[in-house]
């Protein structure tokens, strides 16, 4: 049975217009005539109830897979440029063509020469830096090592910060507390295996303390424990000068001391000889940083970063820790009173020097000792440091003043006496202003050039600071002694005492002369051939003299560091700031005598436009 609606049904909509051409409307005429001009555009048709489709999961999986091959494929290329261990990625090479080199934290292929060098950690992400060096090369290193380290320091030191994406450096007063993040401490990178940790790389302290080259203000024995953070001076054979490495060994303490480091000395290639020749080691006093312990391993001692434990400072490393940054960062009277400090604690002149000072000094300060008549000046008593100093309730001594004129190979600041000397006139000039003519009074002269003493100006007025050593000249001692002239020079010092086959080593290895010793220009001998591996290793006669050099250097040592203590003995003292013997002589005043009671007069016045006692003092040129 069929069921159907009542209801006519709808009658199609009509067209407009009438009679028998009427049409009807249809749903088809609604429609456009033209195709639907893309097939990816959705049909305005209903679907007449139809479900839409689902997400197809196959599409989704092969993305995904497709997705992480390109990644995988990424991270393989990434991990193929990274640097592999022992490769060298640094271009800049040192002095004697080294390159810098990047070591990996699981392997042992370190180099076998002392060099800073770029570390990776366990994980192979993070970069750091530090200084290898290996235990066979003992210590100390040489002068020119150290100085090498300090300089390829700072280029790996840049290129670590480049890799982090650049680290943000402090200039100007903070500059030199500066530390760099990047820095691994040698000790804490064997402990973090970033290096390999030497298998014997300890030494005995009583070998040590026996060898004469490590020496300390305290016992060194084994039972004590290693110190947490040191500062080691090397004498060296840097400068021919013994004034200089006073200055660095004095302000070397005293830096020990404000960063409460264990100050040690090692003189192995001291150009002098041993440090117990001229002074005495004999003391109880303890140690900078007021600890009792024993020298680190030779391989955890580096020149550079300040920031390390275990610090060497040498004459050839000053530059680095003495230079712009320090100066910038402490004041001219924190350096003076680290320099002082110094001083105090390390210039104890061996036992007899000692005793002949502290006698001369009485006897010249006596009546007849210099002058003729009694003084009103005040009298003198030994201090805490077995020195004399003036009382100021006495009238029985004679007063003095210290003169010390450096010639040789040292120039005066002054632009007009720059090629030349400062006139012996104006030391006396000086000295006349400060005592006039009285006869209460004694002039003691020091000078490296024994023509001084002899000079019409000073001859019948002064007498010499010591006579225990003194410098004589040829014109004195004839054409067959070893005279003294014109002051000291670095190349005469060098000289003393060197064998005669010496200049004839410098041409081991040269071709010979290519034309033949009668004249012949056109006949030619073969150049001679030398086996280079027969040849033994050449001797540095800078710091292994012979046994000859080495008493000459021994005595002018000596005669250096008793004419400093005698004018040091002085009231008052006239000299020139361009000799390291004048600074050291304001160092030995100290800050009040010198600067506040004017009792150094400098007379080299510089280009600065100071003056006569203009302070111009610095402790190094830097």
């Amino acid at each position: 049975m069929f069921l159907s609606s009542r209801a006519n049904p709808p009658k199609p909509l009509r067209l407009g217009g009438g009679g028998s051409s009427e049409r009807y409307l249809s749903i088809k005429s609604l429609l456009p005539s033209t195709p639907i001009p893309s097939p990816s555009l959705p049909s305005i048709l209903p679907r007449h109830g139809k479900k839409p489709p689902k997400l197809n999961s196959r599409r989704i999986v092969r993305g995904l897979l497709w997705l992480s091959l390109l990644i995988g494929v990424y991270y393989l290329a990434r991990s193929g440029n990274a640097p592999k261990p022992g490769f060298t990625d640094l271009s800049s090479s040192t002095s004697r063509g080294r390159v810098h080199e990047i070591v990996d934290a699981a392997k042992t292929n370190v180099p076998k020469h002392a060099t800073p060098v770029i570390v990776t950690d366990s994980k192979g992400k993070q970069q750091y830096w530090t200084i290898s060096i290996p235990p066979g090369l003992g210590f100390p290193l040489s002068s020119t090592e150290y100085a090498d380290i300090c300089s390829q320091a700072e280029q790996v030191a840049r290129q670590v910060a480049g890799r982090h994406g650049g680290s943000k450096l402090i200039h100007g007063h903070d500059a030199y507390m500066q530390s760099d993040p990047n820095y691994v401490d040698v000790e804490e990178a064997q402990t973090r295996n970033l290096l390999p940790k030497p298998k014997d790389d300890t030494v005995s302290a009583a070998a040590a303390a026996t060898s004469g080259h490590i020496l300390s203000t305290t016992k060194l024995n084994d039972d004590l424990p290693i110190c947490s953070r040191s500062l080691t001076y090397v004498l060296d054979a840097t400068d021919a000068g013994l004034g200089s490495a006073l200055l660095g060994m004095w302000l070397s303490y005293g830096l020990a001391a404000q960063e409460n480091r264990t100050f040690f000395i090692d003189d192995t290639f001291f150009c002098y000889g041993n440090y117990s020749t001229f002074f005495s080691t004999n003391t109880t006093t303890t140690t900078a940083s007021g600890q009792s312990c024993r020298p680190p391993p030779p391989s955890q001692r580096v020149p550079c970063p300040r920031q390390a434990r275990h610090l060497v400072v040498t004459g050839a490393t000053t530059r680095w820790i003495f230079g712009d940054a320090f100066h910038q960062h402490y004041t001219q009277r924190q350096i003076f009173d680290m320099a002082r400090k110094g001083y105090e604690a390390l210039f104890k002149l061996r036992d007899d020097d000692a005793e002949y000072v502290r006698s001369r000094a009485e006897k010249l300060r006596s009546r007849g000792g210099g002058g003729s008549s009694p003084s009103a000046l005040p009298s003198v008593r030994v201090n805490g440091r077995g020195y004399l100093e003036l009382n100021d309730n006495s009238d029985n001594k004679n007063g003095l003043l210290g003169i010390h004129i450096r010639r040789g190979d040292r120039h005066p600041l002054e632009s007009a006496y720059r090629l030349s000397y400062l006139p012996p006139d104006r030391y006396m000039a000086a000295a006349r202003r400060l005592v006039g003519q009285s006869e209460q009074w004694t002039l003691l002269l020091a000078s490296d050039d024994p023509n001084m003493y002899d000079h019409p100006a000073l001859a019948d007025t002064v007498v010499r600071a010591q006579q225990r050593i003194s410098l004589a000249s040829k014109k004195k001692l004839g054409d067959g002694g070893l005279g003294w002239e014109g002051g000291f020079f670095k190349d005469v010092f060098w000289s003393l005492g060197l064998p005669a086959h010496v200049e004839n080593e410098k041409h081991v290895g040269s071709p010979a002369p290519t034309k033949k010793a009668n004249g012949d220009a056109h006949q030619q001998q073969r150049p001679k051939e030398y086996d280079h591996s027969s040849l033994s290793p050449v001797r540095d006669y800078k710091t292994n003299p012979t046994e000859e050099a080495l008493k000459l250097r021994e005595l002018l040592g000596r005669a250096y560091l008793l004419d400093l203590a005698m004018l040091a003995q002085s009231d008052k003292v006239v000299c020139g700031v361009s000799s390291n013997a004048c600074r050291i002589l304001a160092v030995m005043l100290g800050w009040d005598r010198a600067f506040e009671n004017k009792d150094w007069i400098n007379v080299d016045y510089g280009d600065g436009g100071g003056g006569e006692g203009d302070y111009g003092w610095s402790v190094f040129d830097y």
